[in-house]
């Protein structure tokens, strides 16, 4: 399966171009991305295009993963996140590309004091904080809640969730699932896709899932979210990371860091190299980050179908 991540629904033309591409076997929804529309109008615009071509929709979720929700120049301003948070200090934070800095004081648990070169933090922007003893309040956000009770009113019942390190985090999505459906939708019916991107998810996966959790049937499967992963685990442990949660979970979704050369001009060996290395580890199933479906997504499908003609993968 190859998975597309969807632009804002007012862009309507790329939306259209993206779903409506041949190579492109199902879409994401990202809920971080800010909406013209509420939930229920966002998700109905999308399947008003994916419903007749059979295409699956998945909506993902951003639960416990940390976002800016306010715009700020950094270090002259704090970085306020959605979550209250609590961290030894000193601690990292990751903000855009290769911005970083320190964090040196926290006021309200989430208006982060940071010390960094000078630049600009967008609302809706992912940010990720390493440090000792982090840990993070709160788990889905009312917009998540208003994204499920949509999904569920339009019979949409397929799931990602970003940042899941625990059975409290499935839980919790679990029970929101039960009560917004007023009981009527079972969790066996539904597809809950568990992100992993964090050393506590890896331990998650390692600690607690077994492969049963994944047997044939099974409402759950694994993410290998590779961007955040890797900036929380480091790159030394990415080779072991990826390969341990496709052994848990076959039908594991490769995400992120896909195809990154399009950011510099152009497909590269290296990333069909990375490609055809997750593959031998397992992976059959592929989805573009929000980055390269919104500014390279014709450059992108060009070079999958491409790929994928000379390169079948296995039904």
């Amino acid at each position: 399966m190859f998975i597309s991540s969807l632009p804002p629904v007012h862009l309507e033309e790329l939306l259209k171009s993206i779903i409506e591409h041949p190579i492109v076997d199902a879409v994401r929804y990202n809920t971080g991305v800010r909406s013209a529309y509420n939930p229920y109008e966002t998700i109905s615009r999308i399947l008003a295009l994916t419903v007749p071509l059979n295409k699956p929709l998945y909506i993902d979720l951003k639960g416990k993963q940390l976002r800016a929700i306010e715009w700020g120049i950094v270090p002259d301003s704090p970085v306020i996140l959605n979550h209250k948070i609590t961290v030894e200090l000193p601690a990292e934070i990751h903000m855009r590309g290769d911005a970083r800095g320190i964090v040196r004081k926290i006021n309200n648990g989430n208006e982060l004091y940071v010390d960094c070169k000078e630049g600009l933090v967008g609302k809706g922007q992912s940010i990720n904080i390493l440090g000792k003893n982090l840990k993070i309040e709160g788990g889905l956000l009312d917009l998540d809640h208003q994204y499920i009770r949509a999904m569920l009113d339009l019979g949409l019942m397929r799931f990602m969730l970003s940042f899941v390190e625990n059975k409290d985090d499935v839980r919790e999505l679990q029970e929101a699932i039960v009560r917004h459906s007023r009981g009527t939708v079972s969790v066996d019916e539904c597809e809950i896709v568990f992100k992993i991107e964090s050393q506590a998810g890896m331990d998650f996966v390692r600690n607690e899932l077994t492969e049963k959790h994944f047997s044939e049937g099974s409402a759950y499967r694994l993410m290998a979210a590779r961007d955040d992963l890797q900036i929380h685990i480091g790159v030394d442990q990415m080779p072991a990371a990826t390969r341990d949660i496709v052994r848990k979970d076959p039908r594991s979704i490769c995400a992120s860091r896909l195809l990154m050369g399009l950011e510099d001009g152009g497909v590269t060996e290296a990333d069909k190299s990375d490609v055809e290395h997750m593959r031998t580890l397992g992976y059959k199933h592929f989805m573009l980050s929000d980055g390269i479906s919104r500014e390279h997504s014709v450059e992108a499908l060009k070079f999958w179908q491409e790929y994928c003609a000379s390169r079948p993968f296995e039904k």
